[in-house]
């Protein structure tokens, strides 16, 4: 519906934003009693969907802003925050970094 309404839409991949804590902290553990849950490896336990949907925005911001500069400043950025070359190792965090460093 968006397309035919002429709205930009980015298609964001999906892979690792379940599996990956939105704070940077590494991959998480899921539970197995409540597969909606997952324990983060600092400890902290959180909803599972609720952090992929912080990652899957997450990921939306960082290719709207790799879309609206130029490739030389998109790779000196990439060389201060090495988590934006491989997009599916993108969480919250790291759109984090990128305001601090921007």
């Amino acid at each position: 519906m968006a397309l035919r309404a002429h709205i930009r839409v980015f298609l964001i991949n999906p892979r690792n934003t379940s599996a990956l804590a939105y704070d940077g902290s590494g991959k998480v553990t899921r539970d197995m009693s409540d597969f909606s849950k997952c324990t983060f490896q600092t400890g902290k336990r959180y909803d599972c969907d609720l952090s992929a949907s912080y990652n899957i925005a997450a990921r939306y911001f960082l290719r709207a802003m790799e879309k609206s500069m130029s490739s030389e400043a998109w790779t000196r950025l990439w060389a201060e925050i090495p988590e934006l070359g491989k997009r599916t190792a993108c969480t919250l965090s790291t759109l984090w970094k990128l305001a601090e460093v921007s």
